[in-house]
């Protein structure tokens, strides 16, 4: 992965990076964008935010957990309340 300053850094406040796609994944991202109207980098975009999202609620819990804080609920015991409030729907 390549990445690099964009030339209106001050306007959008984005970088340039370079990824490799295999062309079967293009495609599909291509075909993707193209049905939600919107850029393959924006999808891209928003693939990363929820990764680094995901990354840090992980953390948070491992913070939490090594506090021995146990307030928080399990991704189980959320699907199954889930589960419970929509059953009758």
């Amino acid at each position: 992965m390549t990445t690099t300053k964009t030339k209106n850094k001050k306007k959008t406040g984005l970088k340039r990076t370079t990824i490799f796609l295999t062309e079967e994944h293009h495609e599909a991202l291509r075909r993707m964008a193209f049905e939600r109207r919107t850029s393959m980098s924006n999808l891209i975009r928003e693939a990363v935010l929820e990764i680094i999202e995901d990354d840090e609620d992980v953390r948070e819990i491992l913070r939490e957990r090594k506090k021995g804080n146990q307030e928080y609920i399990s991704l189980e015991e959320v699907e199954r309340k889930w589960k419970e409030s929509h059953k009758d729907r």
